[in-house]
């Protein structure tokens, strides 16, 4: 039986045994707390007479205390299913009149403490049999361990249960609200890879399209490039994490892919540092960026298009650099983004909240991003000291 299964399983034989184990935990504190200091060893003062031990012994005294206790401890389970059970969740519904429900309570209450001092009577009645009192105790003697069990006793036991009760609701409410919030972020995720997927494509197929009508010898190698990016979008990014390496060497065909679209117009420079062996990513998260300085930049570029990007991979970072040049404003209005960048970013703060820093700056003349980002291992964990203290972003215009 697993710990958890205990605490929280709604399984009758789990709660079964959680009660059981309440009520056996209670009883022996109810013994220790109330009644050896009472009856047994009078304010736990073992210097002073103990006249039960004496004259029955520690076997028989102890039999007399957990007698006495169990079946005290049976009308405070009464009390406790009744107020828990029924009254209380009859002042969260209201589907009683309050002042009905209170009026109830108060007789309940008055109830139990009545058959608490029966029991109470049972007890003594034996004890005398057994020649612990000469005769049996009055009210005078009786009453006053009857008041103060009900002022103490009984707010205690409906305390503990209560609070044990509310520990479970708060724990179960948290691990809901939990599994919520992951699977709120679980669904973002999802929106935002489908949504850069089909974003990447059509810029792609245009561009193929375009040498098509151009009857450019080139396009079957396009495709045949193109067949290599579908392959990796449709089988390695159902996957939370992908090998680094699959994700340089589609960056690589994308820009080939540019590349061939440009020709000697565009002056590129790609460099890629580092080990990529045996470090994971999330997929499709440099993409967008490379995407965006082509579509917005070098494409509205009429002379002197160019390019830069460095990839650095060092201490289980990746380091992201990409800088183009674009056109100025028109009319002072910034030109117009895709729907990539703000993706990455949404999926930056969902995937690595502590664990990235993204720079952007834009002028006039260039476009540029820095972006730095931990890397995963092969179990899916942050590799040792990779966690940024703050994630920092920046975008100035």
């Amino acid at each position: 039986m697993k710990l958890y299964d205990f605490i929280f399983s709604g399984q009758r034989k789990h709660r079964v045994r959680r009660h059981l184990v309440f009520w056996t935990v209670w009883c022996l504190y109810f013994a220790v707390t109330f009644l050896i200091p009472t009856y047994w060893v009078p304010a736990w003062n073992f210097d002073g007479p103990l006249p039960q031990i004496r004259k029955f012994g520690v076997s028989v005294s102890i039999f007399r205390i957990l007698m006495n206790s169990v079946l005290m401890t049976v009308v405070h389970m009464a009390l406790v299913y009744g107020i828990l059970y029924i009254f209380l969740p009859g002042y969260i519904s209201r589907k009683i009149n309050r002042l009905v429900l209170t009026a109830l309570l108060c007789l309940f209450v008055l109830a139990i403490a009545c058959i608490n001092y029966l029991n109470f009577m049972l007890t003594f009645s034996i004890s005398t049999r057994m020649g612990f009192f000469e005769k049996m105790p009055g009210f005078d003697y009786i009453g006053l361990i009857w008041i103060r069990q009900i002022v103490f006793n009984y707010p205690a036991v409906i305390g503990f249960a209560l609070s044990v009760k509310l520990c479970k609701r708060w724990y179960i409410k948290q691990k809901e609200t939990e599994q919520l919030a992951r699977e709120k972020i679980k669904a973002e995720l999802q929106l935002l890879k489908a949504q850069v997927h089909p974003h990447f494509l059509f810029n792609t197929l245009n561009n193929i399209y375009s040498f098509f009508l151009n009857d450019s010898d080139r396009a079957p190698e396009m495709i045949l490039k193109l067949s290599g990016l579908l392959r990796y979008i449709l089988n390695d990014c159902r996957q939370p994490l992908v090998l680094l390496e699959k994700e340089l060497a589609m960056i690589r065909d994308y820009i080939s892919l540019e590349q061939i679209r440009y020709g000697d117009r565009l002056n590129l420079s790609l460099h890629i540092d580092g080990h990529a062996r045996g470090q994971f990513v999330s997929p499709l998260l440099l993409i967008p960026f490379v995407e965006n300085s082509f579509k917005h930049g070098t494409s509205r570029m009429l002379a002197h298009p160019w390019v830069r990007l460095d990839i650095n991979i060092r201490d289980h970072f990746l380091e992201f650099s990409l800088s183009n040049n674009k056109p100025p404003f028109v009319n002072g209005l910034q030109s117009k983004k895709g729907i990539g960048l703000a993706n990455v970013k949404k999926r930056l703060q969902l995937l690595y909240p502590r664990a990235h820093s993204l720079m952007i700056t834009e002028n006039e003349m260039d476009f540029e991003v820095y972006m730095k980002v931990a890397l995963h291992s092969s179990d899916g964990q942050y590799h040792e000291n990779t966690v940024l203290h703050e994630p920092e972003v920046h975008e100035l215009a």
